[in-house]
């Protein structure tokens, strides 16, 4: 059993706004390399970087985290993950990249969803608001096309964010018995297995600043991980959803200084309202040893 720390929704939301800064830098190589590296070569070298930094670090520890007790719980963290990836592509391939990432940020939204219906939580109204004011703040910045509702591509999208909320829910209940570094380990063992598989055929050379940038990547994920899989160890998905839309702040801030893409009005306003939304999910409530107002079950508990 993995010891649990002191639970704060504080230190929770800041280790997610870091994992999804790592994410949104992680995205930013993808971008800088876009037109030379193809998807699968680009994915399955940032997966094997990231799992060989792991194992190194796994090695000089004596192999002692690879033990595991719930690997059936490690395969579908990690054949979400994949699927929530590989159906984000997809989705960014038949439809804009905007509406794949409106779609993808549905996470939040699923996960107390999922909550509810197979954990019996139950969800307060100020973090449904908070929740709804991320969100809007996120389609404010991203300015979706109308065809979001019309195109059947954005279906792919929807189910990518409704896959990585299953994902996240895995996480939080691996908390419960394996260390990070033993998450990290067996996630990257199984994405590299399925990009191995996928980048069959679609070799291509790749120059020495291609792989400093795609191991600059894995380490990001490494990052992401890390920072993720800590997060819920202070909080509970459902909690600390919200901050899932730093991402697309990130993104923005990121596109005006290196893609020279616009920073209007409308960024700025919607970066108002991801932020408020942030400080609603964790204003009023209690942290003092993972008491909150309301009666919410722990979440993950049985199983």
């Amino acid at each position: 059993m993995q010891a649990q720390p002191k639970q704060s929704l504080l230190i929770g939301s800041i280790f997610i706004v870091l994992a999804f800064l790592a994410n949104t830098i992680q995205s930013v190589f993808g971008k800088a390399i876009e037109s030379q590296i193809s998807v699968e070569m680009f994915s399955w070298v940032t997966f094997l970087s990231a799992l060989i930094v792991v194992t190194i670090i796994v090695a000089i520890r004596g192999f002692q985290d690879v033990k595991t007790t719930v690997l059936p719980m490690h395969l579908l963290r990690g054949g979400t993950g994949i699927a929530g990836f590989l159906l984000f592509i997809g989705a960014a391939q038949l439809t804009s990249l905007m509406n794949a990432n409106v779609l993808l940020n549905t996470t939040p939204i699923f996960i107390p969803l999922l909550a509810m219906a197979f954990l019996h939580s139950r969800i307060n109204k100020q973090l449904w608001m908070a929740i709804a004011l991320g969100f809007a703040g996120m389609v404010i910045i991203v300015k979706p096309s109308t065809t979001i509702f019309t195109d059947p591509g954005n279906l792919l999208g929807l189910l990518a964010g409704f896959v990585t909320a299953i994902e996240f829910l895995a996480v939080k209940k691996l908390d419960d018995s394996d260390s990070p570094l033993t998450q990290m380990f067996y996630f990257l063992l199984i994405g590299t297995v399925i990009s191995s598989f996928l980048v069959i055929g679609k070799f291509q050379a790749i120059t020495p600043t291609h792989m400093l940038i795609m191991l600059g990547t894995g380490i990001c994920l490494v990052l992401f991980q890390f920072l993720l899989i800590k997060a819920y160890m202070y909080a509970k998905p459902h909690e600390i959803g919200a901050f899932q839309y730093s991402s697309v702040v990130f993104a923005a801030i990121f596109g005006w200084v290196f893609f020279k893409e616009s920073l209007d009005v409308a960024t700025i306003v919607g970066t108002l309202l991801v932020c408020v939304g942030g400080y609603l999910s964790i204003s009023g409530r209690k942290d003092n040893n993972g008491e909150e107002n309301g009666t919410n079950k722990e979440l993950l508990k049985a199983g």
